[in-house]
């Protein structure tokens, strides 16, 4: 018996929340020198699994973190790796619902008022873009869209697509990077 629940302990951890560890994935992106070989690609789709959580060390690492709750709850932030002697992330995140579906109750998190911004974009009706300027702290936003409908999130790093970047976690592991940018996500079922 102590054997079964002693073995149970790491499972519980694991399903309680996830840790992502992007220690050595320094931005290597130059705005000035873009890296070639990451380029936006053909739109993916993946799976983002519902109520799962992404503990986050401000300032350990660069990423954009996106996470889906029960309900058509969404929550999205962005963390740069200034803690090792980087400046601070500059990022453009564009969310847009399915076809046919709407963002709502969209609320800005953390945002300093002379960086960052949070606003409809102009260009594309009911997309949201989150321009935050980001150092040893966390920005970003939450959002409604309906129960299982699936967003779209484009982001730069730096003025440079941000593939290595995203983070998310989908069948049940963590996803350090993207397939593509944009990325589709949509919720495992409820």
């Amino acid at each position: 018996m102590r054997r079964a629940f002693a073995l149970s302990i790491p499972f519980l951890l694991l399903v309680a929340g996830c840790t992502y560890d992007n220690g050595d994935a320094h931005r290597v992106i130059d705005s000035q020198q873009p890296d070639p070989t990451l380029e936006c690609g053909t739109v993916a789709r993946s799976t983002i699994d519902v109520d799962s959580k992404i503990d986050i060390d401000p300032g350990a690492g660069a990423g954009v973190f996106i996470e889906y709750a029960t309900g058509g709850h969404w929550h999205v932030r962005t963390a740069c790796d200034t803690a090792k002697g980087s400046a601070p992330c500059v990022w453009d995140i564009l969310v847009s619902p399915e076809t046919g579906h709407s963002l709502s109750n969209v609320t800005p998190e953390d945002l300093e008022d002379s960086t960052d911004s949070l606003h409809e974009y102009a260009s594309s009706p009911g997309t949201w873009q989150l321009n935050a300027t980001t150092s040893s702290d966390l920005d970003g936003f939450t959002f409604d869209a309906d129960p299982g409908s699936a967003v779209e999130v484009d982001a730069l790093l730096d003025g440079v697509c941000a593939v290595p970047y995203f983070f998310w976690v989908g069948d049940g592991a963590l996803h350090p990077g993207s397939p593509s940018n944009p990325l589709i996500l949509a919720p495992s079922s409820e």
